[in-house]
């Protein structure tokens, strides 16, 4: 469902599934060395990116439909934001410890990295030159980018939600021509704001698609769909997909500098997002036909926020223990530090990745205990404590 945990709802396994193949891609994507622009570069980059539209979408999918939009705020904020801004809190410290011992750290190292992280290069920039963008520890923390897109989207889709869903074809249909008419200037005209505000729009209008796929059923219809059928529009929808892609690479679509191709690049966006979702649904279809990868994958579905803020740090330690390079900033790939690519510098970070999200899942789930004794009461629907007190009543 939504990307926090809420254990009182049922999820969709499969919607579950394709969440969790979508972090294990964003994490082969931070983590694992390539060659650039090569195929498996451009495969990795394309579906990467296009997952984030995904869980922005689900995000929209999965939102209750009679929510108050302060109800819907409440529990934003309580079941989601606040214990992920304390697990990254938490994360800074142990973090800024294991920097210390291993990375020649100084408790002054820790601090600007911190504000960085949650400040985010944008503004730290313009408050003094010698802040940078902070160091290796901002960069294995910075995932934390878009739980500050989704609060921003979320303080605008709960009222759009509210008065547009429901209320006719018309008024959703001009709701996105006003939105795409707010993009493309923002897009065209401003630099990267604090906390990727300058895409806030494309967010919203993800999770508004996904709040109208809720209203016209589509998961169920989906379903219905035969395999034949589905396999045909998955082939095709991931062609067209990575066509699009090829065409006019978008990849760093969460800040205001699209590509190279003008406005143009605000609406291909919003296709490939058209394009990828359903292939990826397909997919995962088939994959609850496999019992222990559906269910390992519907695990990191349902904790997809909590693996994308502690993959990078963890899969560090493996990068050290292996002796691999680490990804020191905008050096993604090795070309640029005059290291060439070897099997054996791929592989190794391949086995870093994997180790790093196989000890996320411990953590994580060490983190729910603690989770759910600091919010675990705050976190329970009115609905089931007055249903919980009738009980008692009776």
């Amino acid at each position: 469902m939504a990307i926090g945990s809420d254990k009182n709802k049922k999820r969709i396994l499969e919607l579950d599934i394709v969440k969790g193949f979508g972090i294990i891609l964003i994490a082969v994507y931070h983590i694992v060395y390539r060659s650039m622009d090569g195929i498996a570069d451009n495969v990795i980059r394309s579906l990467g990116w296009g997952f984030i539209g995904i869980y922005f979408l689900l995000s929209g999918y999965t939102c209750r439909k009679g929510s108050g939009v302060f109800e819907s705020y409440k529990r934003r904020v309580m079941g989601l934001l606040l214990p992920v801004f304390l697990a990254e809190i938490l994360l800074l410290a142990f973090g800024g410890l294991y920097f210390v011992l291993f990375h020649g750290y100084s408790a002054r190292d820790i601090l600007h990295d911190a504000a960085v992280t949650f400040l985010r290069p944008e503004i730290t920039t313009h408050i003094s030159s010698r802040w940078g963008e902070g160091g290796l520890l901002f960069f294995n923390l910075s995932p934390v980018w878009f739980i500050w897109s989704m609060l921003w989207t979320e303080l605008f889709f709960h009222p759009l939600r509210k008065l547009l869903v429901g209320k006719g074809e018309l008024k959703w249909a001009l709701m996105l021509v006003l939105l795409l008419g707010i993009q493309v200037p923002m897009y065209l005209f401003l630099d990267p704001a604090p906390w990727e505000l300058t895409i806030v729009p494309t967010f919203l209008i993800f999770m508004m698609f996904g709040a109208k796929l809720r209203e016209w059923d589509a998961v169920n219809r989906l379903k219905k769909v035969k395999p034949l059928p589905a396999f045909g529009i998955t082939v095709a929808c991931l062609a067209a997909h990575f066509g699009l892609f090829f065409l006019n690479g978008n990849e760093s679509y969460y800040v205001s500098i699209f590509g190279n191709h003008g406005a143009w690049d605000v609406f291909t966006v919003q296709l490939q997002l058209l394009l990828i979702f359903p292939a990826m649904f397909f997919l995962a279809r088939a994959i609850t036909k496999v019992g222990i990868l559906a269910k390992g994958l519907g695990w990191m579905g349902r904790h997809t926020m909590y693996l994308l803020i502690l993959h990078c740090i963890v899969t560090l330690v493996y990068s050290d223990i292996l002796n691999i390079p680490c990804k020191l900033g905008d050096y993604w790939y090795l070309e640029p530090l005059g290291i060439e690519v070897s099997f054996e510098i791929v592989g190794k970070s391949l086995l870093a990745c994997v180790l790093g999200l196989l000890t996320c899942v411990p953590i994580i789930m060490l983190w729910e205990v603690l989770e759910k004794l600091l919010f675990g009461r705050r976190l329970r629907k009115p609905d089931a404590e007055k249903a919980e007190q009738e009980k008692q009543n009776t």
